[in-house]
């Protein structure tokens, strides 16, 4: 038996992108059909239940597109969102003036 495949939010997007595409374009297809488009390494396409599951929540995915983090498997919320806002604030404003940043600075400046 395969291993089930995992797909990022990216990925995501851009399938439930393609399957709107599809759909305006009035073209009719099933999903196995569908998932062809995607094919993995070994060239098979998407299995029809991980594609079901990945549409119907394809109002949510598209409504938030994702942005950041293109490998991320799931939307999670930051655990301190204002921290975490000003320390990304620090970062593109050093990022502007070219300043080196690497892990000890960040965590120096995060204390």
């Amino acid at each position: 038996m395969g291993v089930k495949r995992e797909f990022s939010l990216r990925e995501k997007y851009e399938i439930c992108l393609e399957w709107e595409k599809q759909v305006k374009a009035g073209k009719k297809m099933r999903l196995d059909e569908f998932g062809l488009l995607f094919p993995d390494r070994s060239g098979k396409g998407i299995p029809k239940s991980i594609l079901s599951d990945i549409l119907a929540m394809s109002d949510e995915i598209l409504k938030n597109p994702p942005v950041d983090g293109a490998h991320k498997k799931k939307k999670r919320a930051p655990v301190y969102p204002i921290f975490e806002a000003l320390l990304a604030e620090w970062i593109e404003r050093a990022h502007a003036v070219r300043v080196p940043i690497n892990d000890a600075i960040i965590q120096t400046q995060a204390r």
